[in-house]
């Protein structure tokens, strides 16, 4: 099951070329995290508020401002639902030529490996924009984290989107991946929401973990959630394993 490193980079460089060909993706990619992000802090009024964080092991209410909050929450929501969108039209797109490759040769674990390759790119450049979008607005306590559990979250729905994108229409599978990371990140998951006893089937979508390390990062200088951390990187490996799985059963299977 090697994967020829030649074959994986060609596949790879040939799909990200693909897809930035298209303008509509590329503004999907670079003009609207950019738009959303700058419109959230241009009409948040700055006004006082305080968010609960764990501050030395001990949860305390800190102030941190709504504009400032909401500017925090809204880098996981932007990059989640247009890395699943993204992760979704991908699959839409390859689907027919991945079958067309199988069939003339191509290994299949080369072609799952680039796929996911372009999809961790393209989650990763939308990440890396909306983080920079935020900066001029809002200043994490740890940039470094808060950008990590940024990708985190937008890997996972990326990959849930690549998931959606092998078994629905290009239509129903858009209005899943976009309405999807808006009610679990932006509205279950908000800490400007009470917050005091979370259900267990909140705390299983795929925005919770991220959410937790995303307060901690954003408005204390020191890393108090170990645990909330690799939760959130063990939901991601468990989200892309279903991802291979759905592509092999769909693509490879199929061909």
């Amino acid at each position: 099951m090697s994967v020829g490193v030649a074959p994986l980079v060609t596949v790879t460089t040939m799909g990200l070329r693909q897809h930035l060909r298209n303008t509509l993706f590329a503004a999907l990619l670079v003009v609207l995290p950019i738009a959303f992000i700058l419109l959230s802090f241009a009409r948040t009024p700055d006004v006082p508020y305080a968010v609960t964080a764990t501050v030395g092991g001990v949860e305390a209410p800190i102030p941190v401002g709504m504009r400032n909050l909401h500017g925090a929450i809204m880098v996981p929501m932007t990059v989640s639902f247009l890395a699943g969108i993204l992760g979704l039209f991908v699959m839409i797109v390859s689907r027919e030529g991945d079958r067309r490759l199988l069939r003339a040769g191509l290994p299949a674990w080369t072609l799952l490996t680039s796929r996911l390759a372009v999809i961790a790119a393209f989650s990763t450049a939308i990440t890396a924009i909306s983080v920079a979008a935020t900066l001029p607005g809002f200043v994490p306590e740890q940039l470094l984290l808060f950008s990590v559990v940024n990708l985190i979250a937008a890997l996972q729905y990326a990959f849930l989107g690549a998931a959606v994108g092998l078994f629905l229409s290009p239509m129903s599978g858009t209005y899943l991946m976009f309405f999807a990371p808006m009610i679990d990140i932006g509205l279950l998951q908000n800490p400007m929401f009470p917050r005091d006893e979370v259900a267990w089937w909140v705390q299983a979508l795929p925005g919770y973990w991220p959410t937790e390390v995303l307060v901690d990062a954003s408005f204390t200088p020191d890393f108090d959630r170990p645990d909330a951390l690799l939760a959130a990187l063990s939901y991601l490996a468990v989200v892309a394993l279903v991802g291979l799985l759905a592509f092999r059963r769909a693509i490879v299977g199929q061909r």
